[in-house]
């Protein structure tokens, strides 16, 4: 079985088309387009008719790519930008129109579940306890869960904990940031924010876990990180590990600069992305911060692997 999955997320579209090879995914397709479907949602509460064009323009490519590969299935999921807006079904209902999807919005509890399967599926060595972060547009998912590994290919069962804040880096860019770069009390309201989100809502971690980074934001500062040079591609041999050190490193430097400087550090990397990597990069620091850990393990799998898991999880799907 083929499988288009699509996760439509506050920023981002982005495609995978995999393979089933018995109980494994074999990955044959990646494609991200940048969509800033949140844009306004956080002010207004409904998602802007420019917005949902520029969602239907980027569906209709990766439509276009999945079928080239002769897929079987579509799975397509929205997340945090689809759970606020007010209009949510109607734009579901124009993509269902016009391609002949059919989004399923997941809610908090459903993208951190799979979230944490992508992020953990990368890694074959993941024993002890954990704590997936994945940093988004619109929210922040944090979920805690033991032995991993152990529970091939069926991650959702090692989660023991997870909680999903409404703070992400659209959002609080949007929120918090009126020039860039921000002014120390931008900067200092933006991490009371966070803090106070995580202050909120305890979540259950346990002793000495290991942090795994997944999706946009922790992906982008590990190529930041490595340099110009470095290519996505090269994160799928095995990850990328960054310092408490770094990612303060990295937040400093991020929150002194224009969107532009942002842009030419790695432009690859920062296509569609500048101007809210710097509230990202900030989220991973304080999360650090909050839980007292040293290092940021970064996974390649975000959670469109985590939906092509989930189908996989499921009997098979018609076409």
């Amino acid at each position: 079985m083929r499988l288009a999955a699509i996760d439509i997320g506050t920023n981002t579209a982005q495609l995978l088309v995999t393979e089933r090879d018995g109980r494994e995914l074999r990955r044959l397709h990646g494609a991200e387009r940048f969509v800033r479907l949140g844009e306004g949602v956080d002010a207004h509460g409904r998602i802007g008719d420019a917005a949902q064009e520029r969602l239907l323009g980027a569906l209709r490519e990766h439509v276009r790519a999945a079928r080239a590969y002769d897929v079987d299935h579509f799975a397509v999921a929205g997340t945090s930008a689809l759970r606020d807006a007010t209009n949510r079904d109607a734009v579901c209902a124009a993509v269902n129109d016009t391609l002949g999807l059919s989004v399923d919005i997941l809610s908090g509890t459903e993208e951190a579940t799979w979230s944490f399967a992508a992020a953990c599926a990368a890694f074959d060595d993941l024993s002890g306890n954990c704590l997936v972060v994945d940093v988004g547009g619109g929210s922040t998912e944090l979920i805690a869960g033991t032995n991993p590994a152990r529970h091939h290919p069926s991650y959702p069962d090692a989660i023991t904990d997870h909680i999903s804040l409404d703070v992400g880096c659209v959002r609080l860019t949007e929120r918090c940031f009126s020039a860039q770069p921000p002014s120390p009390t931008a900067v200092e309201t933006a991490e009371r924010t966070i803090d106070a989100a995580l202050a909120a809502h305890p979540l259950a971690v346990g002793p000495t876990p290991t942090v795994i980074g997944t999706a946009g934001t922790a992906t982008a500062l590990a190529l930041v990180h490595a340099g110009p040079d470095r290519s996505s591609t090269a994160l799928h041999d095995g990850g990328a590990v960054l310092s408490r050190d770094d990612v303060q490193h990295w937040r400093k430097r991020l929150l002194r600069r224009s969107v532009d400087e942002i842009r030419a550090l790695h432009p690859a990397a920062m296509e569609g992305r500048a101007d809210v990597f710097p509230v990202g990069v900030l989220l991973l620091d304080r999360i650090l911060i909050h839980y007292d850990q040293d290092r940021l393990r970064v996974s390649p799998y975000e959670l469109r692997h985590g939906l092509a898991l989930r189908t996989l999880s499921e009997p098979s799907p018609s076409a």
